[in-house]
């Protein structure tokens, strides 16, 4: 079965697969959470290093930066990349 479109129909096709691929996008970066924040407390930390809670023991033990805020240990989202980016 072969389906032909016009112009008209390729192009209004192409523009709405765009925005349901945007908006699935931003859903998921809604969803995880991460995209927009600059800190992290250790369990998101993990999530957006994508490594388990273990091997960030680890990562803490080489020397990742931490912050302590009121008692809460928050981890910035440059310095994760960069210490990843270093080790």
């Amino acid at each position: 079965m072969e389906i032909t479109l016009s112009q008209e129909q390729r192009t209004s096709l192409g523009d709405d697969i765009y925005k349901l691929v945007i908006n699935s996008i931003d859903k998921a970066r809604k969803d995880a959470s991460i995209d927009s924040k600059d800190f992290f407390r250790k369990k998101e930390a993990c999530k957006y290093l994508n490594v388990s809670n273990n091997t960030f023991d680890h990562f803490i033990e080489s020397g990742l930066p931490y912050h302590v805020v009121r008692g809460i240990t928050i981890y910035s989202k440059k310095e994760l990349s960069q210490f990843v980016l270093e080790h």
